[in-house]
């Protein structure tokens, strides 16, 4: 499953949830009777302005624009996470939100052939939420998602094998100020890039590191990975650009 695709797929199994939920809530509760006045529904537009991020930056790589490095330049790199995706249609508009955050990855090259190895030193848990609306009510719910990368470092490029393990999604629908707990299941998913050896990061010294975004299919939104290298101090020990 590409991964543009994967995290639409996880939206739209919790709108499913939610639907079914829906139906429930309102097979308990039966519509009132004709004669009375119903309750004035909750502008979907309204709620959608308030919950939605603002505008996500152009999808595309960016951040490489400072000194282009060797592999032998680094000690050590951390990789951030960013991500959000917004679905409007039919009344749903549905935002699933990546918080920030950034995992440690140790770098360790051969000294016999200069092969460069990446892991990561822990597998980090990341918090992910969604907040929206569906109709007439409003939802809050959220999970944690554990990510890790490995790969290798060749000709100044980063190759990263890059796993998200998509916990659990527990939260609340609210409709005319009555709550219904809902739950969906989550996945994994490792991202290789195009070429299938991992997705490419160029070692940079600007301070924003490099990034790469992609863009998402079927929803708004962008979903990206930053790497900031950390240099060595004994630049002397380099070794030539050419012995990569």
């Amino acid at each position: 499953m590409k991964h543009k695709s994967f995290y639409l797929a996880l939206l739209l199994l919790v709108i499913l949830v939610l639907n079914s939920a829906c139906s429930a809530l309102n097979s308990a509760n039966p519509p009132p009777d004709a004669g009375a006045p119903p309750d004035a529904p909750a502008d979907p537009g309204e709620g959608a302005a308030q919950d939605a991020p603002a505008d996500p930056p152009a999808p595309g790589d960016s951040g490489d624009t400072g000194e282009v490095l060797t592999c032998y330049h680094v000690t050590n790199y951390s990789l951030s996470f960013d991500h959000a995706l917004t679905v409007n249609e039919q009344g749903t508009s549905l935002t699933h939100i990546l918080n920030q955050d950034n995992i440690a990855l140790l770098s360790e090259t051969n000294p016999d052939d200069f092969t460069t190895t990446i892991t990561t030193a822990s597998p980090q848990e990341l918090s992910f939420e969604y907040i929206g609306v569906l109709g007439s009510c409003s939802v809050a719910a959220g999970g944690t998602v554990v990510v890790s990368a490995e790969g290798y470092c060749e000709g100044g490029i980063v190759y990263l094998n890059i796993t998200e393990d998509w916990g659990p999604t527990e939260g609340t629908m609210t409709c005319n100020s009555q709550g219904v707990p809902f739950s969906a299941p989550g996945a994994a998913f490792t991202h290789s890039g195009a070429s299938g050896l991992g997705e490419e990061f160029i070692i940079t010294d600007d301070s924003n590191g490099h990034t790469v975004m992609r863009e998402f299919q079927g929803g708004e939104g962008y979903h990206s990975w930053t790497l900031l290298a950390h240099l060595t101090e004994d630049i002397e020990s380099v070794p030539p650009v050419d012995g990569e």
